[in-house]
């Protein structure tokens, strides 16, 4: 969701266009409407301490507030404001992007991220792409620390090695 809004803001003001983003690693996103992972991250955020009289009623809540406004109220206002999701898939830049995440992610289908890869690359976009197959959402680093860390630096580096037009610092240690 965050990364939609950043992209929105970088565009629409004129200041920030001197900045120069060089890659972007998305971790165990993005997700397309699904209301059962979005059920899913509540009931993880909300951990095992939290008491089942409490649990229940927020989940139940939460459940009719999602169905409302992701189902009902989205295919009346989607002609206006776009979701997350669709506005991701007309993004209009295009600098490398790295997708991270899992078949065994219960929050984020993996359908949805694989289909984003496939939309950006369509566009022109170098896109990589790691399923980690079985680590829960965003628990790739915890459970492959090294294969993590070494695509995300590979990544890194190639974005730095191939950037254009952008001043850079160095920085001495």
């Amino acid at each position: 969701m965050l990364y939609r809004y950043i992209i929105e803001h970088l565009q629409r003001e004129e200041h920030l266009s001197t900045l120069g983003v060089v890659g972007t690693i998305l971790d165990s996103a993005p997700g397309n409407q699904n209301v059962i992972g979005s059920v899913r991250a509540l009931n993880a955020t909300l951990g095992p301490e939290t008491h089942t009289v409490l649990r229940y009623p927020i989940l139940a809540v939460f459940t009719c507030m999602v169905f409302l406004l992701r189902v009902v109220l989205y295919s009346l206002t989607k002609y206006i404001h776009k979701n997350h999701y669709d506005a991701m898939l007309d993004d209009p830049t295009s600098w490398p992007q790295l997708y991270l995440y899992s078949r065994a992610d219960k929050v984020i289908a993996h359908r949805d991220v694989e289909l984003m890869v496939r939309a950006r690359k369509q566009r022109g976009v170098r896109v990589e792409s790691v399923d980690f197959i079985n680590s829960d959402h965003v628990s790739h680093n915890r459970l492959f620390p090294e294969e993590y860390s070494i695509r995300c630096v590979t990544f890194l580096e190639y974005c730095l090695k191939n950037s254009t037009g952008i001043k850079r610092k160095h920085v001495s240690m």
